[in-house]
Order: C-alpha cells, then sequence, then structure tokens
C-alpha cells in the first residue's frame, strides 16, 4: 500500500515540474529582467543572460529544456515548448548581453500572428502548439514580436490606454501589450 502512495506521489511531481520545465530553466539560469502585460493580463517574461550570445543563451536553455521545435532568423532564436513560445535576442542597449523572453500560451495567442511566425518558417508548429487560428487572431489590433520592437524596448508604465507605435500612420495606437483597457 505505501508503495502505491509513493507511485502516485512520484507520479504527481513528475506532472507537476514539467509543466513548468522551461520557466525553471530560464529562471535557474538568467535573472529577470521585466514583465509585458497585454490588455487581458497575459504576461510574457524577459531575462537577461549578462555577457552570453544569443547562441550561448540558447544552449543553455536547451541543455535544461529540448524544444519542440526551433527556428533561428537574423540573430533571433524562437523555441517552441509546450504551451511556450521562448525567445533568444541581443540587447539594442547592451550588445554584450542577450534577452530571453518567455511567453505564455494565452499571450501567443492573442499577441501574434501568422506572419511573424511565417518568417522562421514554423508558422504551423506554432498554430498546433498555441492552438491558433492566424488567419483569424483573436487578439487586438497591435502585433507583437517581442520586447524588442521596431523603436525600441516595449515598456509598462503603469497601465496606459494608448501606446505609441511606428506602424500606423498617426503613430498611436491602441490595444496589445501593455495597453490596459
Amino acid at each position: 500500500m505505501n508503495l502505491k502512495l509513493a507511485g502516485v506521489v512520484l507520479f504527481i511531481g513528475v506532472v507537476l515540474t514539467g509543466c513548468s520545465t522551461i520557466d525553471a530553466a530560464v529562471d535557474n539560469n538568467f535573472p529577470m529582467e521585466d514583465i509585458v502585460y497585454d490588455d487581458q493580463g497575459n504576461t510574457s517574461k524577459v531575462y537577461r543572460a549578462y555577457g552570453r550570445s544569443v547562441e550561448k543563451a540558447a544552449t543553455i536553455i536547451q541543455e535544461d529544456s529540448e524544444p519542440l521545435h526551433k527556428a533561428s532568423k537574423d540573430g533571433k532564436n524562437l523555441m517552441i515548448y509546450d504551451d511556450y513560445l521562448v525567445q533568444v535576442y541581443k540587447d539594442i542597449e547592451n550588445p554584450d548581453d542577450s534577452l530571453v523572453e518567455i511567453s505564455g500560451e494565452k499571450f501567443v495567442r492573442n499577441n501574434y500572428d501568422s506572419a511573424f511566425f511565417t518568417t522562421y518558417g514554423i508558422a504551423n508548429e506554432a498554430e498546433d502548439e498555441f492552438d491558433m487560428d492566424l488567419d483569424n487572431r483573436s487578439g487586438g489590433s497591435y502585433i507583437y514580436t517581442g520586447y524588442i520592437g521596431k523603436s525600441g524596448y516595449v515598456k509598462n508604465s503603469g497601465n496606459p490606454s494608448v501606446r505609441m507605435s511606428s506602424d500606423s500612420s498617426s503613430g498611436v495606437r491602441g490595444g496589445g501589450p501593455g495597453a490596459g483597457k
């Protein structure tokens, strides 16, 4: 009887640990830098890999937890895990450092679109893993591509209702990460 109970406890422990393997792998190796919130309260966590190249930081993560799918282009590494997207890219202000971003399934589903994943050749994999309809995204009008966007870092300062965008003709847009609608 005690052997059965021990087996059940061990199984539950393995299942619970497996759910957050990638979170733990990143959290144990790199300090947290920032958290990006979307207008639905979903998060994308950003970590700093001090003195590490994109390739070295990605290798450290993959040694702890092998991704389901991975792709690399233009100095950015993408890794798809069960319910998580991990991006590793060079920091624009500290080129000796890399940033590691972990976005949960709901954040990805609500803020990314097919063009982003198609660029890396993993659109079908992203659609399957994150239960996305890449042609009809359910999120807002803003398309998130990572903590470093076209005009710098995506920052959360309180809960702004409007954020600046280089993508719109007016330069102002609502919705998306940090919008706080």
